[in-house]
């Protein structure tokens, strides 16, 4: 049995809750458990196998905005909710510059300006639903 305290809304909750399985395993320096209740007819702890170690994880690539073929929009590369809008029309941003973020299946992905340049008009806002190849900005390439 375990006890907790809960806050809900203000209110503190005092609760006892039986654990039935627990997933937690406490391992010391000579990999075995320990710090485990043990109680009449419980099955003892077993010791804990090694685990190998995942292969090292890539991180994701960063998504760059598409631009229109003139090079004068930012485009998004998929299909999403705004979520936020960091650029304004008239600011000057440089090459990786995180300018939008779209929301697509509760994932967060930074749009970044894919070159230095001065926005001119910002298309989308916040909440609106984009598909891809949806301008989002439009923009004067500088350099």
């Amino acid at each position: 049995m375990k006890k907790l305290r809960l806050t809900l809304n203000g209110t503190v909750y005092e609760v006892t809750v039986e654990v039935l399985e627990d997933d937690e395993q406490y391992v010391t320096g000579s990999n075995t458990m320990s710090g485990l209740p043990s109680s009449p007819g419980a099955p003892r702890p077993r010791r804990a196998e090694p685990v190998a170690s995942p292969a090292a994880a890539r991180a994701p690539a960063p998504v760059h905005a598409h631009t229109a073929a003139d090079g004068s929009a930012i485009t998004a590369p998929l299909s999403g909710t705004v979520r936020k809008v960091l650029v304004q029309a008239g600011s000057t941003v440089e090459a990786k510059t995180q300018a939008f973020v779209l929301d697509a299946m509760k994932m967060d992905t930074y749009i970044y300006a894919p070159h230095h340049g001065t926005i001119q008009e910002v298309c989308v806002q916040i909440g609106d639903t984009v598909q891809v190849g949806t301008v989002l900005a439009r923009y004067r390439a500088e350099g």
